[in-house]
């Protein structure tokens, strides 16, 4: 399946299948054979069902055991159980230097995005840096400071952790040794990232507001620009949460358009055009 969150909805492109109809997805989340939807920012569907108490979700990650995690404003956390009962993760809320996090774009920072690899739990706040826990929230630790400006962090099967940052893309190992590196891309500011075995894919461009965007990939630590089939550039980010890429295929939501690579982002095709801008793309 390929997922594609919309404003409007949510489809699997590979069928055709209109899954979710009328509502906006506002994240998408897999873990093992399974999805969960972050639904107008407070209904979770997919895996299991849940509802918060405010409309105020923000990101989704599903856990090893099946149990979904909301981030919400604020910088908090929230954890669905599958009878659909909702606890705060108060632990999150006491990590030092909160109060120091101020986010450029919104009153408070955001729970940005999410990731889970095989044995740690990994909060991207924006703009509060990266931090893991590996007991379900019950302890925290920081990987990556705030002044870095993550706006993605992905995990893969085998441990290894990457972010897509304002300063470039960083990778570790363990997620307390990092490496940071801009070789190749035309500017160092980031937004998305994908990982798919040996093979890297960020989006990258000269800032916030910009008109140069572009997609590149990477098996060496240097980037190449993916060009056949795409756009000679973006005119925008392609934004968090809007790249994924596994088993060789690659894909991207930019704007209500959705493009696809099935050779590991060598050429590329446009999928197709989604009634309202994508929000959310996911393969299953």
């Amino acid at each position: 399946m390929l997922l594609i969150g919309t404003s409007d909805g949510l489809h699997d492109l590979d069928s055709g299948t209109e899954l979710i109809g009328g509502r906006a997805v506002t994240a998408l989340a897999v873990g093992g054979d399974s999805w969960c939807a972050l639904v107008d920012r407070r209904f979770i569907v997919g895996a299991h069902e849940g509802e918060l108490a405010e409309a105020d979700g923000q990101s989704v990650a599903v856990l090893p055991d099946g149990t979904v995690v909301v981030g919400r404003t604020g910088a908090r956390l929230a954890i669905v159980a599958p009878n659909g009962e909702v606890h705060d993760v108060s632990a999150f809320e006491a990590v030092p230097g909160r109060a120091d996090w101020e986010n450029p774009a919104n009153p408070t920072p955001d729970t940005r995005t999410m990731a889970v690899g095989p044995k740690r739990w990994w909060v991207n706040v924006h703009v509060g840096g990266v931090w893991w826990s590996d007991d379900a929230g019950d302890t925290w630790h920081n990987a990556v400071e705030p002044d870095a400006d993550v706006h993605e962090v992905r995990a893969s099967d085998d441990g290894q952790v990457a972010v897509a940052a304002a300063v470039g893309f960083g990778w570790s190992e363990d997620g307390e040794s990092w490496s940071w590196t801009t070789a190749g891309l035309h500017a160092s500011y980031l937004r998305a990232v994908a990982l798919d075995g040996d093979t890297t894919f960020v989006s990258a461009s000269d800032g916030p507001f910009t008109r140069n965007g572009a997609v590149y990939r990477s098996r060496s630590g240097s980037f190449a620009r993916c060009e056949a089939g795409l756009p000679d550039r973006f005119e925008g980010n392609v934004d968090s949460g809007a790249l994924d890429a596994a088993g060789g295929r690659v894909a991207l939501g930019f704007e209500n358009r959705v493009y696809v690579s099935d050779d590991a982002g060598k050429t590329w095709r446009e999928a197709g055009v989604m009634p309202a801008p994508i929000t959310a793309v996911r393969f299953v």
